[in-house]
């Protein structure tokens, strides 16, 4: 079978706004992708919501929209999403591993990727393009990858707008940061909204406690890995 996966990332540089790191990855059966994007393009369309869907760019009078479109993920039995909540990433002591912060950002990117993948399968995973060294990150990911056995994989990098999952990957992981966040006020009435009803349909998700906090490892359909660096 082939599956594809879209990943985004939010402040993984290590001195920029924030020090919390989320890296998020959408799986999808291949067979059923067409029908996801045009699903979303029908709500888009009925909530005549034409931007692009990104956390930091929300339209606060359309929570109708970003209600139905979480209810579709959790609905959709073909989807799977995974994020790694890395916390205090400053105290990160890469010295002791022989590592810079930029080899971190594998490190949580192979975390994020590796309970998605297996030999069995092939994937297809796409990122986000965020600057010029994209290319390098993903090639040296790629070879991490094949390391451990996943050479069947193809990387691609691309533009959010050209992509309804990614998209949908940005605003799960900024309602993770967002909710994980201590450092800013909660001040966007739209956010808050997000953030409670996606923290319930995690709840309900799982067959044991979890939140949009943390959830045990074994969850499938909604996984967030935290990751406290002491």
């Amino acid at each position: 079978m082939v599956y594809k996966i879209f990943c985004d990332e939010s402040n993984y540089m290590l001195h920029d706004t924030s020090d919390i790191m989320v890296n998020g990855a959408l799986k999808i059966d291949e067979a059923y992708l067409l029908q996801a994007k045009k699903h979303i393009k029908y709500l888009r369309h009925k909530y005549n919501y034409h931007t692009e869907i990104k956390w930091t760019k929300l339209i606060a009078k359309q929570w109708d929209f970003y209600k139905e479109l979480i209810d579709y993920f959790f609905e959709n039995e073909n989807m799977e999403f995974k994020a790694t909540l890395v916390m205090n990433k400053t105290n990160a002591r890469h010295e002791r591993y022989d590592r810079d912060h930029n080899e971190f950002y594998y490190v949580v990117y192979y975390y994020t990727l590796r309970d998605m993948m297996d030999v069995e399968n092939n994937f297809k995973i796409y990122f986000d393009y965020k600057d010029t060294l994209g290319g390098e990150r993903v090639k040296k990911l790629k070879e991490i990858l094949s390391k451990k056995g996943y050479e069947q994989s193809e990387f691609t990098i691309i533009h959010s707008h050209e992509s309804q999952l990614i998209q949908l990957c940005d605003l799960f992981v900024g309602a993770i940061g967002y909710a994980n966040r201590a450092d800013i006020p909660k001040e966007s009435a739209i956010k808050n909204r997000i953030v409670e009803y996606l923290d319930a349909k995690i709840r309900a998700s799982c067959d044991s406690y979890c939140s949009i906090k943390q959830t045990k490892p074994w969850e499938r359909k909604f996984n967030i890995f935290r990751w406290s660096l002491q």
